[in-house]
C-alpha cells in the first residue's frame, strides 16, 4: 500500500486523513518536492492576530509560513480527535 504525504513540523501528515494505527511499522521514500502553480489564482486570506502595539510585528514571508503550518497543524490534531 503506497500512501503520500508531507512533513509538517517534522512529523509525516499523511494526506487524505488517512491515520495508521499506533506502532504501525512504515518505510519512507522521500520524493523530490514539485512546485505546482495554479492556473487561476486566487486571493490569499492572511492571518489576523491581535497585538498591543500594531504594526511592530516583523510578519515576514517566513514568519506567515510557520502560522500557516500551526494552524494546519491544529486542524490535522483536531481532525484526528474527531476521527480517532
Amino acid at each position: 500500500m503506497e500512501i503520500r504525504g508531507t512533513v509538517r513540523g517534522g512529523v509525516v501528515v499523511l494526506e487524505d486523513g488517512v491515520v495508521l494505527q499506533e506502532g504501525t511499522l512504515v518505510t519512507v521514500k522521500w520524493v523530490e518536492a514539485r512546485i505546482h502553480v495554479s492556473e487561476n489564482p486566487r486571493p490569499v486570506t492572511l492571518p489576523l492576530f491581535d497585538s498591543a502595539a500594531p504594526g511592530t510585528i516583523d510578519l515576514t514571508d517566513e514568519r506567515i509560513a510557520e502560522i500557516f503550518e500551526e494552524e494546519d497543524l491544529e486542524y490535522i490534531r483536531r481532525m484526528g480527535m474527531d476521527h480517532g
